[in-house]
């Protein structure tokens, strides 16, 4: 079968093709002892004639075509044109079924990369975990060069672990659909990609709208509700043609013995074959076209599911270092704990005649000993591998990426075998061990390898035109992949991933605000009496912790409180809170022009110095799903600004309930009278104050309130 798939991937022409088959002994046996097909075949278009001689020469034939109907082949004919058509360089099903088969007998396929004599190293990477003179100016380049970036999303992913369902029909749901902090996984990538262009509005006074490509798939009407997503939200602010949506194929799923899933009677069991599938997509759908005519050279490309990836500076810095540099390729990495499973980032060096060849790539958990790859400590006792953890978060420049798809249209393929449960056409539930041709994004990296003359030494090899950089786990990857189960790890969970941002969010209140916050609760006590505080707030608060950090101010948050702060321009000092408090800018970045969200002053701001918060707060007793934001409260002080509205309060006690609500272009201000609380509003027609952003001479951003 594999001779087969090698003549058909070179063949030119749909004909060629069908030439071949016709003339493949199991193809001609079985259709002549198969008159209905063979008559339909007679009648039918080229294209749909392969696809047919296709899945017979694939061994399929009986068990698609044994009770022959014209709607049956109809639609396996829909599902399968699309594989076809996507595999042709590997020579379409037959070279589908081919290297299943192959992978699946083996299981420790030969690679291309490296070889018996290369040597895997652990990258020197660029370390960005901690502020120093090379990181803030990263962080500044990132800012600056945004106008240069497009953004990737890959949300095509079957997401089977997360047992998603709609709550009112009971179908299942993608990735992107998930609730998490109050809103959906792919509204918060759009959040964070908004912070983004917010700060660089800040800086430097212009509005940008990045393009955004979006890769779907048909598993879980997963591109309908992706649109429905951004319909919904009026498409975040943004034209929609700053959006491209384009879907991935769906792949058949097989057992071991190569036989293919079926759901019912000619309907396949069909499943996303693998985000490596991306980059081809791209540029047959013109998505880098279409960047390169939005002036995008380079692109950052992030997953739905780690919503942790645009904490403070780490996106920024890594994009910073790319453009800056004009690198080709990089991974954004992070400590990966021995045995999770998880890919690792490796430099291979290659000894090759003359000199040697360099390639940092990622490397599969699954295909450590195919490798040689030994899961051991960077040192005796830690809890960290040696090598760093691939995130998934990518930097890519287009023009090499162009360049590396003639090389290789489907980067590391593997296969993707395990238990999947699945509902059959009978409605009856199966569980069953399946496998499926898979293939990963980041190893496009494969084939930007860099040859010199000599070895080069450790400290040469980060001038390499790929790069990786190194941050603490927590701030740059926390997935919420699987649902939790009882007496499970919280590793890739929603919950665990909870947990995470609040130790980040904690990390920054006291390390970088100086507020007295209480410890993050362990699990034990999250699952029992939930958390010990939670602080959350619109990543455009910052998203660097340098700026929030001179946006609030000193100030405690007692044990079980709450403070979240849907708001940008904040300018709080001294809060003493127990109980919760809500602050929620309906405008937090601008104002909407038509559909069109302007970055802008004309925003909802707060101003709080040494105020005191004294109310019930949250309900314990209640079932809340804190990681969803879905919470019962006893008592809560809410500000709910409208518009371009403000809110002013210093030196008063807020004691219980208070809803208070400013209305657009109105100012507030709260004050204490005998003991009680008075509201005055007065109209404005522009900010009363606002926060001016400079960059000073060692590449800091620096604040100041500005009347």
């Amino acid at each position: 079968m594999q001779s087969l798939a090698d003549q058909l991937a070179q063949c030119l022409s749909v004909k060629e093709k069908i030439e071949v088959l016709s003339n493949f002994p199991p193809v001609k046996n079985f259709l002549e002892g198969n008159s209905l097909l063979a008559s339909f075949i007679a009648k039918t278009l080229p294209e749909h004639e392969l696809v047919i001689k296709a899945i017979v020469a694939a061994g399929q034939g009986e068990k698609l075509f044994k009770s022959f109907s014209e709607e049956k082949v109809s639609t396996l004919l829909q599902q399968l044109f699309p594989v076809e058509k996507f595999y042709a360089s590997i020579g379409g099903i037959v070279g589908y079924q081919a290297r299943m088969l192959e992978l699946l007998a083996t299981k420790a396929a030969q690679n291309a990369l490296g070889g018996s004599k290369s040597t895997y190293h652990a990258p020197e990477g660029l370390d960005i975990s901690e502020e120093n003179p090379r990181v803030r100016k990263a962080i500044i380049d990132g800012i600056a060069t945004l106008p240069s970036l497009a953004e990737i999303y890959p949300l095509g992913g079957a997401a089977d672990r997360l047992r998603l369902y709609d709550e009112k029909t009971g179908l299942p749901l993608p990735a992107a659909r998930l609730p998490f902090l109050g809103k959906s996984l792919l509204e918060g990538l759009i959040a964070d990609l908004q912070s983004r262009e917010y700060l660089h509005y800040k800086v430097y006074g212009n509005q940008v709208t990045t393009p955004v490509a979006v890769m779907t798939s048909e598993e879980k009407n997963n591109h309908r509700h992706i649109l429905d997503i951004c319909e919904e939200a009026g498409w975040f602010g943004r034209s929609p043609g700053s959006f491209k949506f384009f879907c991935q194929p769906m792949v058949p799923t097989i057992n071991r013995e190569g036989d293919w899933h079926l759901q019912g009677p000619a309907h396949l069991l069909l499943k996303p074959g693998g985000h490596g599938v991306i980059w081809r997509l791209a540029q047959e759908e013109g998505i880098f076209d279409w960047f390169f005519a939005s002036g995008r050279k380079k692109a950052l490309v992030r997953q739905v599911n780690n919503p942790v990836a645009n904490t403070d500076y780490g996106i920024i810095a890594f994009t910073g270092i790319g453009c800056a540099e004009d690198k080709r390729f990089g991974f954004a990495s992070c400590p990966r704990q021995v045995k999770a499973s998880e890919g690792i980032n490796v430099l291979i060096e290659t000894p090759i005649s003359p000199g040697y060849k360099y390639t940092l790539t990622n490397i599969e958990y699954c295909d450590f000993k195919k490798f040689g790859i030994v899961d051991q400590p960077e040192k005796p006792g830690s809890p960290y591998s040696k090598f760093p953890s691939n995130t998934n978060i990518l930097f890519v420049d287009l023009e090499a990426v162009q360049n590396a798809i003639t090389r290789c249209p489907i980067p590391g393929i593997l296969v993707n075998l395990k238990k999947l449960t699945y509902r059959a056409n009978n409605g009856q539930k199966k569980e069953e061990e399946v496998a499926r041709l898979e293939s990963t994004m980041q190893n496009i990296a494969d084939f930007f390898e860099e040859t010199f003359e000599n070895a080069l030494p450790n400290t040469d090899r980060s001038q390499l035109k790929t790069y990786l950089t190194y941050n603490h786990r927590r701030k740059t990857i926390s997935a919420a992949k699987r649902e939790f189960t009882l007496g499970s790890s919280l590793l890739e969970t929603p919950e665990g991933c909870f947990l995470d941002i609040l130790k980040n969010n904690r990390d920054l209140l006291v390390g970088r605000c100086h507020m007295q916050v209480p410890a993050v609760s362990d699990p034990l006590h999250f699952f029992e009496k939930g958390p010990s505080f939670i602080f959350l707030y619109h990543p455009a608060l910052g998203p660097l912790y340098s700026v929030i950090s001179q946006k609030i101010r000193g100030g405690r948050l007692h044990p079980e409180s709450e403070l979240q702060l849907q708001i940008a321009e904040a300018d709080i000092e001294n809060l003493d809170l127990e109980g919760s408090l809500l602050i929620q800018a309906e405008s937090v970045m601008g104002y909407t022009e038509g559909e069109r969200l302007i970055y802008s002053e004309r925003c909802g701001r707060c101003v709080l110095k040494n105020v005191t918060i004294r109310n019930k707060g949250i309900d314990h007793d209640m079932p809340n799903v804190y990681w969803r934001n879905e919470i019962a409260r006893q008592e809560v002080c809410q500000i709910l600004l409208r518009g371009m509205s403000e809110f002013y309060a210093e030196n008063i006690v807020l004691s219980s309930d208070h809803f208070i609500e400013v209305p657009d272009g109105q100012r507030c201000r709260a004050i204490e009278i005998e003991g009680e609380l008075h509201l005055t509003f007065e109209k404005i027609e522009t900010p009363s104050w606002h926060w001016q952003y400079t960059v000073n001479s060692r590449h800091a951003l620096v604040l100041k309130s500005t009347q």
